[in-house]
């Protein structure tokens, strides 16, 4: 009997989860499509849900003219080093956060939730002014330590959830054993953390990825600017590259889409880690 009951209502789930799957990805499944598609066809109505006559004519245009490898690189460069840089200084504050108690530490951690309220377009200014003051305007430097302030309350309370799930027990034993405080962090506890660091750090990476208010508020060089500003130059007042806009951004989100697909397991399981405790 409760086979019976249990069968139908999986069913339902399923469809209910695959059709707002379907909903979900049905604007990347558009953007991969338009991206084969002629200008003329691209702006046909009613729309075709498949190429008539599929073309690479924008994939041509946005490699040869409009210099995507650069951008991509500057992204990749700019990414990588933001994720390096948070996880390392968010490595001590997350690890003190969570082996110390007192009013002092829990006020740290409101102060650092709350730095996550204000938004990168409103710190831009100040940043700049601060930046030019220290002649870092138009570089790369300036877009990584920019970005690192926002990724780095998000990692440091990701972080801290993954630390106080390891036994300070284990750490006391190893002391015990005669390692150091320092030592039996790093042969202790950072090794039953490495699975809160790759979900931190691959989610540290897609939110620098994808950041836009800093890179076009302190870089005005094309040479120096990530992705997500050049795809920008596609759409205007007056005029929209739609064809070479959806090329554009699809190779953009392809690198995005495999690094979840890759690691979509742990992402998952270190994110309900600490509501399973």
């Amino acid at each position: 009997m409760n086979n019976v009951i249990v069968g139908p209502r999986r069913w339902i789930l399923l469809t209910i989860g695959a059709t707002v799957a379907a909903f979900y990805l049905f604007p990347v499944y558009w953007m991969y499509v338009s991206s084969f598609k002629a200008s003329s066809e691209l702006n046909a109505s009613p729309p075709t849900l498949l190429p008539e006559a599929p073309t690479l004519v924008a994939y041509t245009w946005i490699f040869t003219r409009e210099n995507i490898a650069r951008y991509l690189s500057n992204s990749l460069f700019q990414s990588a080093s933001v994720t390096l840089l948070t996880l390392l200084l968010a490595t001590g504050a997350a690890y003190a956060l969570s082996r110390v108690r007192s009013l002092w530490m829990d006020a740290v951690l409101v102060g650092i939730m709350l730095s996550q309220v204000l938004p990168p377009a409103l710190l831009a200014t100040p940043m700049f002014v601060i930046f030019r003051q220290i002649d870092l305007i138009n570089t790369q430097t300036a877009v990584i330590l920019a970005t690192t302030t926002k990724t780095l309350p998000f990692a440091v309370i990701m972080l801290r959830t993954t630390f106080a799930q390891i036994p300070i027990e284990l750490e006391e034993a190893a002391r015990v054993d005669g390692c150091s405080r320092l030592r039996a962090f790093f042969s202790v506890t950072l090794p039953l953390a490495r699975i809160g660091y790759i979900v931190v750090g691959t989610l540290v990476f897609l939110l620098a990825y994808g950041e836009f208010v800093y890179p076009v508020s302190l870089v005005n060089k094309n040479e120096l600017q990530p992705a997500t500003v050049g795809l920008y130059g596609f759409v205007g007042a007056d005029y929209s590259d739609w064809s070479n806009a959806m090329a554009f951004a699809s190779i953009f989100v392809t690198p995005v889409i495999v690094i979840f697909m890759l690691l979509q397991r742990r992402i998952v399981s270190g994110l309900t880690a600490g509501a399973l405790k």
